[in-house]
Parts: C-alpha cells; sequence; structure tokens
C-alpha cells in the first residue's frame, strides 16, 4: 500500500461543492483501498479547523492546516514574484515546511490544482515520488473566458491571470508524473491550447447515490424550475442573471404556475434581487440541498461561462429530472440531446424547451429516466476513479 500526501487548496469537507466533493471521494476511495492518506491545505478562515477535524475523524487520517497570511500581502506577492494571483492565494511557508516534513517517507503527493504547484517548485529530492496534478479544468481558458465576458479594467486582470497560469499549467505537464482532467472535451482542450508534453489522463466525477436519487412524489399545482450552485461564484451567477432576464418572462407568459428555486449559499446582491419576484425563491445557505431536488420538476443548467463537468447537472440527472442546459453546461457529460439532457443554445430555444418540458410530463419522465440510466451506467465512484488509483497502486 501507498503512504500518500493530499495537498488540497480547501478542507475538502464537507462535500458541498464542485472540488471539495471530488476531491473528498478521491481521498474517500483511497482510504478504502488501504492507502496511507494524509491531507494537507491552507485556510482563510478558522471556521475551516472543524471541517479538518470533521474529516479526519470520517476516514481515520491526519489533516493538517495551516493559516494563510493576509490577503493583500498574498495579491502582493503576486505582483512582486510575477506569479498568478491564484498561486499566492493559497500559499503558507508553515504549510511549505509541513508538506516537506510529511514527504520524508511519503511514496505519491497528489495535488488538487494548478495553483499548488509553487510548492513543488520549492522542493528538492521529490525524485522517489510520484507526483499527481488533478487540473480538473483547464483553469487558463475560465479566466481567458472572465476576461473576454468583462470590462475593461477586469478584462486586463483576467487576462493577466489566463496567460499565467497557462505557463503554470505548461510546466506542470512536463514536470509532473500524471495529470488528470475531468472529462475528454478538458483533455483536447488542454492538448490543443496549453501542452502536448507529459502524461494526461482523464479522471471524471461520480455521483454518490445514496445521496442523491429520484423522488417521484412531486407537487402538482406548480411547475419548479431548479438552479443549485454556490452563488457568488461568477459562472453561477451570469448563468442565473442570463435565464432570468432572456427565458423567465417567456416561459411565465405561458407557464403561469412555473417557480423558480435558487438554491445555494453566498448569493450575490445581483441574485438577492431576484427575489422581490413572487416566483423567485433564493434559499441562501442550506443544510440539506437533496429536498429541493426532491421538490423539482426541472433543472436548468443555463451557463454561458463553463469549464469542465458540472456536478450539478449529474446530481439532477441522477434525481431523474429533465435537465435543460446550454452546450456549454453539458459539456463533458455523456449525454445525448433529447435523449438524456435537452440542449439549447439561445435564449428563445431555451425557453420553448422549457415550456414544452413544462406541458409534457410524459416528456419530462422519458428524459428523467433516460438521465438516470446514464449516471447508472457510467458515473459509480469507484468505477470514475480507477485511473487514479491504478497509477498510486503501481506506485
Amino acid at each position: 500500500m501507498a503512504k500518500l500526501v493530499v495537498l488540497a487548496h480547501r478542507v475538502p469537507f464537507p462535500p458541498n461543492k464542485g472540488e471539495k466533493l471530488r476531491t473528498f471521494h478521491q481521498i474517500e476511495e483511497l482510504v478504502h483501498k488501504g492507502h496511507s492518506v494524509t491531507v494537507l491545505a491552507p485556510y482563510d478562515d478558522d471556521a475551516e479547523l472543524a471541517n479538518a477535524k470533521a474529516l479526519a475523524e470520517k476516514f481515520s487520517i491526519d489533516v493538517i492546516c495551516k493559516k494563510l497570511p493576509n490577503k493583500f500581502w498574498r495579491l502582493g506577492m503576486a505582483v512582486l514574484k510575477n506569479r498568478s494571483f491564484s498561486e499566492t492565494n493559497f500559499y503558507s511557508n508553515e504549510l511549505m515546511e509541513t508538506l516537506r516534513d510529511k514527504l520524508v517517507d511519503a511514496d505519491v503527493l497528489l495535488l488538487t490544482a494548478s495553483s499548488l504547484a509553487n510548492y513543488v517548485r520549492e522542493l528538492s529530492n521529490v525524485e522517489n515520488i510520484k507526483l499527481l496534478m488533478d487540473f480538473m479544468d483547464v483553469d487558463s481558458d475560465k479566466w481567458q473566458q472572465y476576461a473576454d465576458e468583462s470590462n475593461v479594467l477586469k478584462c486586463l486582470l483576467y487576462s493577466r491571470e489566463a496567460k499565467k497560469i497557462c505557463l503554470l499549467e505548461q510546466e506542470v505537464a512536463k514536470t509532473f508524473d500524471t495529470c488528470f482532467v475531468i472529462a475528454n472535451t478538458e483533455k483536447q482542450l488542454f492538448e490543443r491550447k496549453v501542452s502536448q508534453e507529459g502524461t494526461l489522463r482523464v479522471l471524471g466525477n461520480g455521483i454518490d447515490q445514496s445521496l442523491f436519487s429520484p423522488n417521484y412524489r412531486k407537487p402538482s399545482n406548480t411547475v419548479n424550475f431548479l438552479f443549485s450552485g454556490v452563488m457568488d461564484y461568477k459562472p453561477n451567477i451570469d448563468a442565473v442573471l442570463w435565464f432570468v432576464q432572456h427565458c423567465w418572462d417567456d416561459i411565465k407568459a405561458k407557464v403561469p404556475n412555473a417557480k423558480l428555486t435558487i438554491a445555494g449559499m453566498n448569493p450575490s446582491s445581483a441574485i438577492a434581487k431576484l427575489a422581490h419576484a413572487e416566483d423567485i425563491e433564493i434559499t441562501g445557505f442550506v443544510e440539506d440541498i437533496k429536498p429541493y431536488f426532491d421538490q423539482a420538476h426541472i433543472f436548468i443548467a443555463p451557463f454561458q461561462i463553463a469549464r469542465g463537468v458540472q456536478n450539478k447537472v449529474l446530481q439532477a440527472m441522477a434525481c431523474a429530472l429533465p435537465v435543460i442546459s446550454t452546450p456549454l453546461g453539458a459539456e463533458g457529460i455523456l449525454c445525448m440531446h433529447n435523449k438524456d439532457i435537452i440542449i439549447a443554445d439561445r435564449a428563445t430555444s431555451f425557453a420553448n424547451q422549457a415550456i414544452e418540458l413544462s406541458n409534457n410530463v410524459e416528456l419530462r419522465e422519458r428524459v428523467g429516466q433516460q438521465a438516470l440510466a446514464t449516471i447508472n451506467n457510467n458515473y459509480a465512484w469507484g468505477s470514475v476513479l480507477k485511473p487514479l488509483t491504478e497509477i498510486i497502486s503501481h506506485k
């Protein structure tokens, strides 16, 4: 069995958002396979210490966290060292020293984001340690998408970040033993826009069907639309605002009993303002997201900016919900338009598809059941994580 150090950019607990959920299940599978796992992570908020303790107790592993320096200091270091802001945002000298200590007798070091590569840059004598990077998404492309959608000042900042992250991704591809991305679409994008060097493999996301499963007892007096996600995250904000501004009035005109729920923590001011409408609910933080899936008839994924695989779409499919998505929202998912998902690339078609699903119960059920079958056949965690566990088992 291998001795692993997992260097995470955030404490991967609770598994309530994309990258936390992914790392949590990787750790769970590695522990289940009998490997020795130690998790290291920086933190800003002292509340993260309770999450670290809970993760340690759940898997009987060591989870060590070190406080990050002042945020303005980290921003200044990015400028001074000519690095990306993402790199310095997760860097702690104390965590660096802890990492050196823990790697003395380790076999494998797994990093959960390219922004952590600076830690490896400062290490020496890592020839006997297998270096693994989980890029998940092509972050440089995501920052460039931000730049393309922003005003002049933000465009300059985001473009700088995209270029710096791209250089970092190229360096990691050369120096790490194996790098992972979340889907074939990300692999193709990486090889086309970043680098063709090194070993790049697909490591997908799965679904825990003990947490996400169908509920067939739905309200009969409304048609409930659902979007879920962290609501201070720009791609989620842009998706919801686009849907409300360009689709919702048309839907309401044809489906007057339609309701929209936006379920997720930290709603931005622009999202919070939507709650003034009687037919839109903004939940803020919820302890359990599943009841909102249980009450929903249709899930929407109207992404205008996105990278990688949207876990929320997989969760909806596991709950046998019909999903209407832009092409970006469905990217990287094993799905087919008009079979297990509905794809709409323009506001008019998005609204029309939503209206058709609202008025056609048989269509909703058919798409939802096909979506559930897709999840059952392709997205069990143990299966999708085999590229990682097999590499570690053959250390």
